[in-house]
């Protein structure tokens, strides 16, 4: 792939979790942890009982929600507004992220499987919310999740992407499975290395154009 300018792309589409910020943060931890806690108490399961379901979920379904609203049917407002209540103390106003985002010319797009209220927390402490023009979540989604080509549709039409539009359009994320469907749509594709997800990458490495170690990484590669 050539290089990137900041007037490389019309749409430029951000996932949140693990994506905005670094994931060495270790804020997910906290959510991770809260997710077991919750099937735990909801459906009275020991905690490894509620890993083991947690884990058969996400491979199932792609989102331990989604699993959970069609296996258990359990209420997801009630599960997003406990995972996500969460102190995030590790995350600082960041004036130079801020700069980099603003500088880029195009629009600016946040899509993520967690809800609008904690995508809106994170952006508004990282003081960069301003800078993404919507935010698209899994409520709407309809709770259909990434990797689910259904919400890329969803994903498209609510950015007002257009076909012609696509391939001027990026895509950065920390999952590499949910690079895919964005790939074979046509959208430029970048993954934010981690650990975490090297297996799955491994899998999708074929559906990613760049890689790189965090967002301002790549933020800081660009042409300014």
């Amino acid at each position: 792939m050539k290089k990137i300018f900041k007037d490389s792309f019309e749409n430029w589409i951000f996932d949140l979790d693990n994506t905005i910020y670094d994931i060495k943060v270790g804020l997910f931890v906290k959510i991770s942890k809260r997710i077991t806690e919750y099937i735990m108490t909801t459906l009275s399961f020991t905690r490894e009982e509620a890993n083991a379901v947690r884990s058969n979920m996400y491979k199932k379904y792609g989102l331990t929600l989604t699993g959970l609203m069609s296996e258990y049917r359990i209420d997801p407002d009630d599960y997003l507004d406990y995972i996500h209540n969460v102190r995030h103390p590790e995350l600082k106003y960041d004036d130079q992220l801020k700069l980099k985002l603003r500088n880029l010319s195009g629009r600016k797009f946040i899509y993520t499987n967690a809800s609008q209220d904690h995508a809106k927390n994170i952006l508004s402490v990282m003081g960069i919310e301003a800078e993404f023009e919507k935010i698209l979540d899994i409520k709407a989604t309809q709770y259909v999740p990434k990797p689910d080509p259904k919400s890329y549709g969803i994903m498209l039409e609510s950015f007002g992407i257009s076909k012609n539009q696509i391939e001027n359009s990026i895509f950065i994320e920390d999952t590499a499975k949910n690079l895919r469907p964005a790939k074979l749509l046509g959208l430029k594709t970048v993954w934010m290395e981690n650990e975490r997800n090297l297996e799955d990458y491994k899998e999708n490495s074929e559906y990613v154009d760049l890689i790189y170690s965090d967002l301002k990484s790549f933020l800081n590669d660009i042409t300014y």
